[in-house]
């Protein structure tokens, strides 16, 4: 099988709670001059490169985000590779099509989350 696409989404950093969370978000926006875009549904980010997640994360240090264009094909192509997949972590639409999951082990303390590019 051809490798499917993947390209780089941003990095979750784990933090203890949302007030945390926050406070994280703004420091490092202000430090870089970026957007801190703390008042969304879902975790805080700064710009669109770095979540900060509080609550309930996955990962040890927090996870590393990669888009596919081609959830099916990067399934198989992980699962070919014998890297095995958390099916439990699936996030599925209506239709039953997953858009985001984890690959079961981490790497350096961060899971690796897999997401639809077309969403």
């Amino acid at each position: 099988m051809d490798q499917p696409k993947f390209e780089f989404s941003h990095v979750g950093v784990n933090a203890d709670s949302r007030e945390e969370a926050n406070e994280k978000v703004n420091l490092l926006a202000a430090m870089f001059g970026l957007e801190a875009r703390t008042n969304r549904k879902g975790s805080p980010f700064v710009g669109h490169e770095i979540e900060i997640m509080a609550g309930n994360p996955v990962g040890t240090h927090g996870h590393l985000a990669f888009y596919t264009d081609d959830m099916e094909k990067a399934l198989q192509y992980f699962e070919e590779k014998e890297i095995k997949i958390n099916m439990d972590s699936a996030k599925r639409r209506e239709d039953g099509s997953i858009y985001v999951i984890y690959l079961q082990d981490e790497i350096a303390g961060f899971a690796i989350q897999l997401i639809n590019k077309k969403d």
